[in-house]
């Protein structure tokens, strides 16, 4: 295996791989040399590469793990694809939801392409998911997920916000929130409710720091249930990181995680309570993914965030810009 970019991101790829024992990631690919060789030195890797079509040709791998920023996706995901090589690609797809189907069609059959959409692989969401499946709480009837940050507020000693040193690339995204985060959790409804559609939304840009949308909310609804996905990255006094508050209301129970603890709760008391440590569910989201993409390549079986089920939340992502006018979003 190989993995194009090494970003901020990288290190929880490499993290995720070094967990596999029947897998090995041999080098590493990015348009800055410097980059790629030292997070290929990080993690023992002896090859670093400027140029993913290299990398290919010469290393020859069984697959690829793009984790490249999201207007190269396609064209990296098409040089491996041609090859006949797995592709496990960093979500969203493509810039577009057009874009992104445009790919599918093209790849079809040729290659076996996963996209990773970690946050529904998150050992909090995957327990979650069971205690649903398994009718603990009785058939779903609400749902509401928020996330919170203070990333794009000044810090108090002053300086460039969080988030935009975390990820300096989303200060000039036209489109931001929705598109960048709240992707994650409309996967997420889809995983613990059903599928769904975009009944309403609306977002606003007014940090002076970014290009795109700060705050939205999206309304929800499908198979008799509904819910919100609401997101604030300008929120005073939370963490400049995110803090994920989800509750799932069924017929019989409730379930609830603020970013810590997971917990089961129905008309006779709490019946499950499990705390997380933050880190490791964020690199649990990496872990899973990851662990999926290799064990389904081995079996032969379809992946959970296959091409056509990542276009599923692609087109919430799509429908929530049309909801809000995407045309009143964005800064010159």
């Amino acid at each position: 295996m190989v993995l194009a970019g090494a970003g901020m991101v990288s290190r929880h790829h490499l993290i995720a791989w070094s967990k596999l024992a029947d897998a090995k990631v041999v080098a590493v690919a990015d348009p800055h040399e410097e980059k790629a060789a030292a997070r290929a030195g990080e993690f023992g890797i002896e090859r670093a590469f400027a140029d993913v079509a290299r990398i290919l040709d010469e290393t020859r791998p069984d697959a690829i793990d793009i984790a490249t920023p999201v207007e190269t996706h396609a064209p990296v995901a098409r040089l491996a694809a041609g090859r006949g090589m797995a592709v496990l690609c960093q979500k969203p797809l493509a810039p577009t939801l057009a874009e992104a189907a445009a790919l599918a069609a093209e790849i079809g059959p040729r290659a076996p392409v996963m996209v990773h959409e970690n946050w529904r692989f998150r050992t909090p969401y995957r327990l979650a998911r069971d205690w649903i499946a398994g009718g603990r709480i009785g058939r779903v009837r609400r749902f509401a997920i928020s996330v919170e940050s203070s990333g794009l507020l000044t810090p108090p000693a002053g300086g460039r916000p969080p988030a935009l040193v975390r990820q300096p690339f989303m200060a000039e995204l036209p489109r931001y929130i929705i598109f960048e985060l709240l992707i994650h959790h409309l996967d997420l409804a889809r995983t613990l409710a059903s599928e769904l559609r975009v009944v309403g939304a609306e977002a606003v840009c007014t940090s002076p720091f970014a290009k795109g949308e700060e705050r939205a909310a999206i309304l929800l609804a499908g198979g008799g249930l509904f819910g919100t996905v609401t997101g604030d990255f300008a929120v005073p006094g939370r963490r400049p990181d995110l803090t994920d508050d989800v509750v799932v209301v069924g017929e019989e129970g409730r379930i609830a995680f603020d970013g810590e603890v997971l917990s089961l709760a129905t008309q006779a008391g709490v019946a499950e309570e499990i705390r997380f440590d933050r880190a490791e569910a964020y690199q649990s989201g990496y872990d899973g993914a990851i662990r999926h993409f290799v064990e389904a390549l081995r079996a032969g079986a379809e992946f959970e965030t296959s091409l056509a089920d990542n276009l599923k939340t692609l087109r919430l992502v799509d429908d929530a810009y049309a909801a809000c006018g995407s045309d009143k979003l964005g800064r010159a």
